[in-house]
């Protein structure tokens, strides 16, 4: 057996044991939840909170300051915020769960970095749910988590979990440094504190490894891109222009890295489905999946990564604050929003 597929294998064994003893399915869970959550709020919080599965607003995803549409944090009534965070935790892992609070957490400490200033005033509350569709165990609908730096969505066709992505992940700082405006004399405890020390430091870890001739196809020329290249557009499919190195040219310790950096990207969804995913990038061929990188290797230095095959995209790109502002997005080339399950779902069943 190939390494990757092999490594890909016991994660989804592993992701599997939980779930398995309990034997609730993602849509029965989900829409518990949000069934819960919508109840719980007055008509006007749920106007605000919900649209029509078929608003062009579900797919209208953004991870900058903006103004965005849904029920925002604050706007909710304690009671309501747990039955928020309910839904949140239902949809992801833990692992994923405490990455996106971690994020709002962050949102915060920029605030206190920043006094407060500037255009795009910080807020820790300013996260917004929006439902789309009607909650229902055998239902199609989907909800989006989003707010500076972080974007989650996701889309349950028939009941079952069909997309978990895009999924968007920022930092900033992304590592909290001693030197940290109002942090590191104030707030000694925080120092050091990293949130997506794995996705970044296994890349550069891969990248570091790499021969002179693998460099020669892995390593991306000119300059270091600013931002993942895939933004927030509405499709990721065509959009990156660059391989890199393909998994079939890298030594085992090199591919077992790929994997571990894969596994904290799909390890993000709830674990049933993270599952699903591991099996099903574990039966691609290896000379389909492809590491790129630009920049730097050591600490300190911008770079950008891209690890891409035929279904699925991971991007990386840690050049913004003296390459301390992390931006890490995964996308489904073909189940982003549900896209590729939908279209078969209205062929099917209504045979369009």
């Amino acid at each position: 057996m190939r390494l990757l597929p092999r490594i890909l294998s016991v994660l989804a064994a592993l992701a599997l044991t939980v779930p398995a003893a309990f034997g609730h399915s993602a849509g029965e869970e989900m829409s518990k939840a949000a069934n819960a959550f919508l109840g719980s709020l007055d008509d006007a919080q749920r106007a605000k909170a919900t649209f029509a599965f078929e608003n062009a607003e579900r797919t209208n995803w953004i991870f900058v300051p903006a103004v965005r549409k849904g029920l925002p944090i604050k706007e909710m009534n304690p009671g309501q915020r747990h039955f928020a965070q309910a839904l949140l935790s239902v949809s992801l892992s833990q692992r994923g769960h405490m990455k996106v609070e971690s994020i709002m957490a962050l949102e915060y400490l920029l605030f206190v970095i920043e006094e407060g200033k500037g255009a795009n005033k910080r807020d820790a509350e300013n996260y917004f749910v929006s439902i789309f569709g009607q909650p229902a165990a055998k239902g199609t609908w989907g909800f989006r988590w989003e707010g500076h730096h972080c974007s989650q969505n996701f889309t349950i066709v028939d009941g079952e979990l069909v997309g978990s992505t895009p999924s968007f992940l920022g930092t900033n700082p992304g590592q909290v440094q001693k030197t940290t405006k109002h942090v590191g004399a104030e707030n000694p405890g925080l120092v050091g504190f990293e949130l997506l020390d794995k996705e970044d430091s296994l890349g550069r870890q891969l990248a570091a490894s790499l021969s002179a001739e693998q460099r020669k196809v892995a390593f991306l020329p000119g300059k270091v891109p600013t931002d993942v290249i895939t933004g927030n557009k509405q499709k990721a499919d065509g959009i990156l222009k660059h391989k890199g190195i393909a998994l079939s040219a890298l030594n085992p310790e090199q591919k077992k890295l790929i994997g571990l950096i894969i596994y904290e990207y799909v390890g993000r969804a709830r674990d049933d489905f993270a599952a699903k995913e591991f099996v099903e990038i574990s039966k691609l061929p290896e000379d389909q999946i492809f590491f790129a990188w630009a920049g730097g290797t050591e600490v300190g230095q911008g770079h950008y990564y891209s690890i891409q095959g035929p279904t699925f995209l991971m991007e990386l790109d840690n050049t913004q604050n003296d390459a301390n502002h992390v931006h890490a997005t995964w996308r489904d080339l073909k189940k982003d929003f549900g896209y590729d399950p939908l279209a078969q779902h209205l062929k099917e069943a209504h045979g369009k």
